[in-house]
């Protein structure tokens, strides 16, 4: 579902979601011991930016009603978006709309069906669907940390640190933050989620974060509503091999 709602917006193909899915999860797969991106996903994002670029290419000389040609389309002050800003956005929106959010929708499945007493709140009430998400958002987010580059000095719990140092922004970490949720390791739908850091904040703020909660929801809804009996079969389970990307390449349910 995800990769098809951003693919949509993009204006790629039907019939050539399969396969830049296929290379958007080639790139984010890391394998054991190896830093950086390996050959295959180097391939695979030369790949993306290829298709991306021809897709450019079309739309400059037959624009849509998709976002690219948009992004073809928007001027400000005189001057036009390069054509490297719109391959890199389309390149942003192919990964990061499509991964994250499919990590998502697993994990809330995942820690529910785990938590037999929290599912009692949401069966047969579609309404707390959205705490099932900003609790499952907050517990096991499918980004875990993020790297920034300090822009000033500044001093937290008596470690000071410069401008100009790079930090490690652990996201998972601040979200069982027990100053902040109380019994943080316990999964529970009727705590405030309102401070979990899953999208960001301020000028960081996810992009897409609206978008994800809607396409959550709606599929959260879609599952309940149809078949209210599923259940995780965890024993099949696959999770993606990725240090920051944390989900489930294979979530099989039976119902």
């Amino acid at each position: 579902l995800p990769m098809d709602v951003v693919s949509e917006m993009l204006g790629v193909r039907q019939e050539d979601r399969d396969e830049l899915r296929s290379w958007a999860d080639t790139v984010l797969h890391r394998d054991e011991g190896v830093r950086g991106v390996p050959p295959a996903g180097v391939e695979a994002s030369g790949k993306l930016l290829g298709y991306f670029q021809n897709l450019i290419a079309s739309r400059r000389d037959a624009p849509g009603d998709d976002l690219a040609s948009a992004l073809l389309a928007v001027e400000l002050d005189g001057e036009k978006l390069a054509e490297s800003d719109i391959l890199a956005f389309c390149y942003l929106m192919i990964i990061a709309g499509n991964e994250t959010t499919t990590k998502l929708l697993a994990n809330c499945l995942y820690w529910l069906d785990r938590n037999e007493s929290e599912r009692a709140k949401v069966r047969g009430r579609p309404e707390r669907i959205p705490d099932w998400i900003e609790e499952t958002l907050r517990y096991d987010n499918s980004t875990q940390l993020m790297a920034r580059t300090l822009t000033t000095d500044i001093t937290m719990y008596d470690q000071t640190m410069k401008a100009g140092d790079k930090l490690l922004l652990l996201i998972g970490s601040a979200n069982r933050d027990a100053a902040v949720f109380p019994d943080p390791n316990r999964y529970d739908l009727d705590r405030d989620t309102g401070d979990h850091l899953s999208f960001g904040r301020g000028a960081h703020f996810c992009l897409g974060a609206s978008l994800a909660r809607l396409e959550t929801r709606v599929s959260l809804e879609e599952l309940e509503r149809r078949i209210p009996n599923w259940k995780v079969q965890s024993e099949a389970a696959e999770r993606v091999h990725n240090p920051n990307v944390r989900g489930f390449a294979r979530l099989p349910l039976t119902f």
